[in-house]
């Protein structure tokens, strides 16, 4: 093992408590920025981030994929992406800056053109982080990245919040995105000496825009068909609309940035690694879906269930319009969760080619229902998205079953102690909805905590009935906590 490498195991561990971290910052900024903000002042940055991350996947170029999955990394090729990668993102930054105003008079609010004009600084920055960050995520030196993250993560949330209590308004989280950045790039130069990249070069300037131009369609299309939804909202139903639509995709949101974020992280250098070194990453793919729907099953059916108080307790009020968007998007994610990290698999494994044209094939899928949806209602939009991740898990389960440790039957074997987790995980919701008298907004708050502290304890029951990997990886972690308490040098 290279020195300071760290295991699958432990960059899990490492990433899980970033995750935490991550969580609850995300989660206080949420809770206190939507008292803070309106349903309008939020949608305005919802649509104007919606538009900069489509341009965010020109600026990334794959690059980060190129470094982790290459078998042979050269210092020549880490100078040619520095210096493709700088190229581009400073050119994108001059787009987004130049076109801002345009933007911002299509959708009628000029506020959408000042978020832009802010965010295009990102672009300006990242360039000199990137690339460094991708070769310690190569190295598998989470140890260092979560240093880096959990930084960021805390600069960016003690910002947003600063700054809209101070009127702000939705600038606060424009520029809390540039403080975060910012952190990045110097957390890189900091705890990241051995792999600065030194020089420009375009010496493997072919092998970069070959793949970075397949990974760049990929990548754009999926960005277009997520953020359909928010763009076509915006613009077809209005401000107040895509606020609604953001906070009733919120509890997915912060699980998919925070906890699927934490597995992609170390999943995809595992993968490739895996692959570079024993040819076995689809063995590995099962393994982390198993242990990424013991989680995300259970969490979001109970999200499903408890939609009305989670929206009071974590928004308040004025945001009831997006409690049936969340039953949705939630119910939608628990079929997305099987997507999730088959993007990453297939391209660790040098099918990015294929991950293009599903990509492609899907997401034209989604932004016409989204634009259909939209004629109806803003409900029909959140439902849409149930149809989209029907068939994204159509067209990438077809390009999976040749692998013997991914075929259909292997599939539904392993992944049934995770369905049978989530049931019996969510009778403490459907309990209290059922036997509780009177209407829950009566009793909210009493009714989620009741709800929450029943489907833990059923969790922790269910992981060990049903014999589900997670309980062995509870299990392992508890006892390196144990030795780790019995080795520590104890006072007096």
């Amino acid at each position: 093992m290279t020195p300071g490498r760290t295991s699958v195991r432990k960059a899990l561990s490492l990433s899980f408590t970033r995750t935490l971290f991550s969580l609850a910052f995300n989660i206080a900024t949420v809770t206190i920025v939507s008292r803070l903000l309106t349903p309008a002042e939020v949608g305005v940055f919802s649509v104007a981030v919606a538009l900069v991350s489509l341009v965010h996947m020109l600026r990334d170029f794959g690059v980060t994929e190129l470094i982790i999955q290459e078998k042979n990394l050269s210092d020549e090729l880490v100078r040619t992406v520095f210096t493709v990668t700088v190229a581009i993102a400073w050119f994108l930054a001059m787009l987004v800056f130049g076109f801002s105003d345009l933007v911002g008079k299509f959708y009628g609010d000029h506020g959408v053109a000042r978020v832009m004009r802010v965010l295009s600084l990102v672009f300006v920055l990242m360039p000199f982080g990137t690339t460094t960050l991708a070769c310690m995520k190569r190295d598998m030196r989470f140890g260092l990245l979560i240093k880096i993250q959990i930084t960021e993560t805390a600069v960016r949330s003690i910002t947003t919040i600063a700054l809209a209590w101070l009127g702000f308004s939705y600038m606060s989280m424009a520029w809390a995105s540039v403080a975060a950045a910012a952190v990045a790039v110097v957390g890189s130069a900091l705890f990241g000496g051995r792999y600065r990249v030194r020089g420009l070069g375009l010496t493997d300037w072919r092998r970069v825009l070959h793949f970075g131009s397949y990974r760049t369609v990929a990548d754009v299309a999926k960005q277009v068909g997520e953020q359909s939804a928010n763009i076509v909202v915006g613009r077809m139903l209005g401000m107040p609309a895509a606020g609604f639509y953001s906070r009733g995709y919120g509890i997915v949101n912060i699980f998919r940035t925070s906890f699927v974020a934490a597995v992609g992280s170390v999943a995809f250098p595992a993968y490739a690694r895996e692959h570079r070194e024993n040819d076995a990453a689809p063995a590995l793919f099962r393994r982390s879906m198993v242990l990424l729907t013991g989680v995300s099953w259970p969490f979001f059916a109970f999200a499903v269930l408890m939609a009305y108080p989670i929206i009071h307790l974590a928004f308040g009020h004025q945001w009831d319009p997006a409690i049936p968007l969340m039953r949705w998007l939630c119910a939608a994610a628990m079929i997305g969760t099987l997507t999730y990290q088959v993007n990453g698999l297939l391209t660790a494994v040098g099918r990015y080619r294929e991950v293009t044209g599903i990509e492609l094939r899907y997401q034209v899928v989604r932004i016409v229902l989204a634009v259909l949806a939209a004629l109806h209602s803003l409900e029909a939009v959140a439902a849409s998205q149930i149809i989209v991740y029907v068939v994204a898990v159509t067209l990438y389960y077809r390009k999976l079953v040749g692998y013997h440790a991914l075929r259909l039957r292997v599939l539904v074997t392993a992944l049934a102690p995770s369905a049978a987790l989530t049931a019996i995980t969510s009778l403490a919701p459907a309990a209290v909805l059922a036997f509780w008298a009177g209407p829950i907004s009566a009793h909210y708050v009493p009714a989620f905590f009741v709800a929450a502290s029943g489907s833990g304890l059923l969790w922790l029951a269910g992981i060990h009935l049903f014999r589900h990997p997670l309980a062995h990886e509870i299990r392992n972690a508890l006892s390196k906590l144990r030795s780790r308490f019995k080795s520590s040098p104890r006072l007096g």
